[in-house]
């Protein structure tokens, strides 16, 4: 499981975003390396840096994944309009 999330793979996302701007993400999946559809409902957004970076969004997320709760990194794109999973914490 660890070696399939520790790469940086797009993810297809569902979020949410305020009247403001602000982006929530919620729900997201992606195709590990067998190709089997994995879908992740995320439990609770730790962190986020929203005001200060100009190129994306970076959120630290909890989540139960293959049935573990872990840490990990969201970040959407503004310029490639795309999400990726970019780090899990073990």
């Amino acid at each position: 499981m660890e070696n399939i999330l520790c790469a940086n793979i797009p993810v297809q996302m569902i979020s949410c975003t305020d009247t403001n701007g602000k982006v929530t993400p919620l729900r997201f999946r992606f195709r590990d390396k067998n190709g089997e559809l994995v879908s992740v409902s995320i439990d609770k957004v730790l962190s986020d840096d929203q005001d200060r970076n100009k190129v994306g969004i970076n959120f630290s997320c909890t989540a139960r994944i293959y049935g573990v709760q872990k840490t990990f990194s969201l970040r959407y794109s503004y310029f490639a309009h795309e999400w990726r999973l970019c780090r899990l914490y073990f």
